[in-house]
C-alpha cells in the first residue's frame, strides 16, 4: 500500500546486538534525534554476556522511544528475522549496533520511499577514524562516496530500508549466514527484480576496526562467508588471477634459472604494487599514507585465505551433506 506522508508513517527500526555494551547507548540516543522519531525500536540480543541487554532495559525505562527488547541465541540472520517478524509496521529500518544514524536518516530513507515507492532503499554508511590506521582502513571496508553508482548500490544493513512484504517474499535473511548475510540478501533482491533506490542523504557513521589483526579478522570472515554462500565477487577473481600469475611467473624462473632471480622479481613487484595501494587511496588517507601497503598486503591475504577456508567448507557440504 502507498504511504502518503513523511509525517503519518510508521516505521519499525531493526536492531540485533551482540556484546554492544560499548556501543548501544550511543545509537539507541542517535534514534531519540531523528527528525522521523522511529514508531518503535525491536532490539534482538543474542544474550550478551556484556550486559548489553540489561543496559537496553534501563535506557528504556528512561527514553521515550519505544523500545522492544527480545534474547535470542543466533547469529545476526536469526536476530533480524525474529525481529522483523516481530514488527508491527510495514517499513523496517535496519541498522547495526556500532553505527550512529544521523538525525535525518530515517527521514531520508521514508522520503526517498515515498518519491520512487522503492520497495527496497538502500542508505550510505561512513566511516569515522579516530587514528591514522582507522582513517587508512575505511577505503578497504567501505564503498567511497566517489566510486558509488547509484544505479547499482546494493543495500547494507547498516542502513537500510525496506517492505516487510518484501522481506516475507524472500522468506527472510539466510540464517546459515553470520558474515555476509545482507550481500547474499542483496543479491536475492536482484535476482528477484525487486526495486532498489538508493538515499544518499540516508548516512549512517562507522567506526572502522582499530588493529591490523581486527581488520584482517573482519575481511576473512566476509570473503569465507562469501564462497560459503556461493557468492564470488569479481575482485576476488581478478585478485586470484594476480597472485596465480605471481606463483605461475616465480615457477617458471626457479625452473630455468636460479632462485636468486625470483627476488629479482617480486622486490620491484612488490614495491610497484605498494605503491599502486598508496596512489589509488592517498586521497581517502593523506595523513595515513603509510598504512596504505601494508593493508593492501594484509586485505589481499585475509580475502585469499578466506574465500579458500569457505571453498572448502562448501566443498565438504556439497560432497557429505
Amino acid at each position: 500500500m502507498p504511504i502518503n506522508s513523511e509525517s503519518t508513517t510508521l516505521v519499525s527500526v531493526i536492531i540485533t546486538t551482540f556484546n554492544e555494551s560499548r556501543t548501544i547507548v550511543t545509537l539507541l540516543q542517535a534514534l531519540e534525534r531523528q527528525t522521523l522519531p522511529p514508531a518503535e525500536i525491536i532490539i534482538v540480543d543474542a544474550d550478551s554476556p556484556d550486559g548489553t541487554g540489561d543496559i537496553v532495559t534501563q535506557f528504556a525505562k528512561k527514553s521515550s522511544l519505544n523500545i522492544r527488547l527480545f534474547s535470542l541465541t543466533g547469529n545476526r540472520s536469526v536476530g533480524r528475522n525474529l525481529a522483523l517478524q516481530k514488527a508491527k509496521y510495514s517499513l523496517l529500518a535496519i541498522t547495526d549496533a556500532g553505527c550512529i544514524p544521523e538525525k535525518n536518516w530515517l527521514e531520508q530513507l521514508v522520503k526517498k520511499q515515498l518519491k520512487t515507492q522503492a520497495a527496497v532503499i538502500a542508505g550510505y554508511y561512513k566511516g569515522i577514524a579516530t587514528t591514522s590506521f582507522e582513517e587508512a582502513s575505511i577505503p578497504y571496508t567501505l564503498v567511497m562516496p566517489d566510486r558509488i553508482n547509484e544505479n547499482t548500490f546494493l543495500p547494507a544493513t547498516r542502513s537500510m530500508l525496506m517492505t516487510k512484504a518484501v522481506w516475507q517474499k524472500l522468506k527472510g535473511f539466510d540464517e546459515s549466514l553470520s558474515d555476509n548475510e545482507d550481500y547474499d540478501f542483496a543479491r536475492r533482491l536482484q535476482q528477484q527484480k525487486i526495486s532498489i533506490a538508493f538515499a544518499k542523504n540516508a548516512i549512517v557513521s562507522w567506526q572502522p576496526r582499530s588493529n591490523l589483526r581486527d581488520f584482517f579478522s573482519m575481511l576473512f570472515r566476509f570473503a569465507r562467508g562469501d564462497a560459503q554462500a556461493g557468492l564470488f565477487r569479481p575482485k576476488v577473481a581478478l585478485l586470484f588471477f594476480r597472485y596465480v600469475l605471481l606463483l605461475g611467473a616465480s615457477l617458471v624462473i626457479l625452473y630455468f634459472l636460479e632462485p636468486k632471480f625470483v627476488l629479482k622479481l617480486w622486490v620491484p613487484l612488490g614495491v610497484l604494487y605498494g605503491m599502486w595501494a598508496v596512489d589509488k587511496n592517498v586521497r581517502y588517507a593523506p595523513k595515513s599514507w603509510l598504512w596504505l601497503p601494508v593493508l593492501q598486503y594484509t586485505a589481499d591475504a585475509a580475502v585469499l585465505a578466506g574465500t579458500l577456508a569457505g571453498l572448502a567448507t562448501r566443498t565438504r557440504k556439497i560432497i557429505f551433506g
